[in-house]
């Protein structure tokens, strides 16, 4: 059963420049969105950059293994075979078209590839997966071009012990498309009515996920503040009120722009399945400091993965 994916971006620095981050492989770590989550995933790199049989190995421990190889080029496209060895065994030709545009380099890049046949259930959840790295691989190849590097960075904490709290706070369900923009509107809606009307703290400021829906790509959030200091507030009937429970959790700090945060969840997400931790509880963003406050290189968050005692 074949599959198809695509995504660009655009990029404002010379076709040649970007280019050049993409055929050779020794730029990788810098933009990829595998890489990202495992930065000491074992890396071979062989060959000429731009030629035909220039190849990148990984044997990661949390990314898997596989070889993506360098096939053919023109002066538009660079071909690759791109090949899985674990955690599952498959292979995909892979392709990126750059363009003009302008003063700024269109960036598509695309996959073909195919499944089982029995698996037909997982075939748009795994097309909405692959798409979601994809975008995040764009992102930071961006940003590279245009900027030099990525300035975010994305630690693994291991486990630990979290003490919980109670709160209050906006739930929604949208199209992950438009959650950034109404997350945004809902916390300054709780900064409105609990720090400037209600003149109140708060020691937590968290975005918990109920629900994350990645075959219809819908998310159920939760943007919220612990509610210690909230008594006497009148809050109306949009607000909801709920606990996160003291608990054992995976914990993965991300500092830096908001714009790269996928990262975070990404390490989280493949770390809980490489290391088989089950989940308890829904994960949920925890903010030490506001984009009202500092710059957006200087915001430290991190995402919470409660786990089953």
């Amino acid at each position: 059963m074949k599959f198809d994916v695509e995504k660009s971006t655009l990029i404002a620095a010379p076709m040649t420049q970007v280019r050049e981050l993409v055929e050779d492989f020794h730029y990788w770590n810098s933009w990829s969105p595998w890489t990202v989550v495992e930065p000491a995933c074992p890396i071979s790199i062989s060959g000429h950059p731009g030629e035909p049989g220039h190849s990148m190995t990984w044997e990661g421990e949390v990314i898997g293994s596989g070889k993506n190889t360098l096939q053919s080029s023109d002066a538009q496209r660079l071909h690759y075979n791109l090949e899985f060895l674990k955690p599952w065994k498959s292979k995909a030709k892979v392709c990126f078209l750059f363009e003009e545009v302008g003063d700024q380099t269109k960036v598509t890049w695309t996959m073909n590839s195919s499944m089982p046949f029995f698996l037909f259930f997982m075939l748009k959840m795994m097309k909405n997966l692959i798409g979601m790295d994809y975008e995040r691989g764009l992102r930071m190849l961006k940003e590279v071009a245009e900027k030099g590097s990525v300035k975010a960075e994305t630690i693994n904490n291991g486990i630990v012990e979290y003490n919980g709290f109670s709160y209050v706070g906006i739930q929604r369900s949208v199209p992950v498309s438009e959650m950034s923009a109404t997350m945004s509107k809902d916390f300054e809606q709780l900064v409105k009515d609990i720090v400037i009307d209600g003149q109140k703290s708060a020691r937590h400021w968290v975005c918990i996920y109920p629900r994350f829906d990645i075959k219809n790509m819908k998310a159920t959030y939760i943007a919220a503040v612990s509610d210690e200091d909230l008594a006497g507030l009148n809050l109306d009937s949009s607000y909801v009120k709920g606990q996160v429970k003291d608990a054992k959790m995976l914990e993965i700090k991300h500092n830096g722009s908001f714009d790269f945060l996928g990262n975070a969840w990404s390490m989280g997400m493949m770390n809980m399945r490489a290391r088989k931790l089950k989940g308890s509880g829904f994960p949920f963003e925890q903010y030490w400091n506001s984009p009202m406050e500092v710059a957006p290189d200087d915001l430290m968050t991190s995402v919470y993965f409660p786990l089953k005692k």
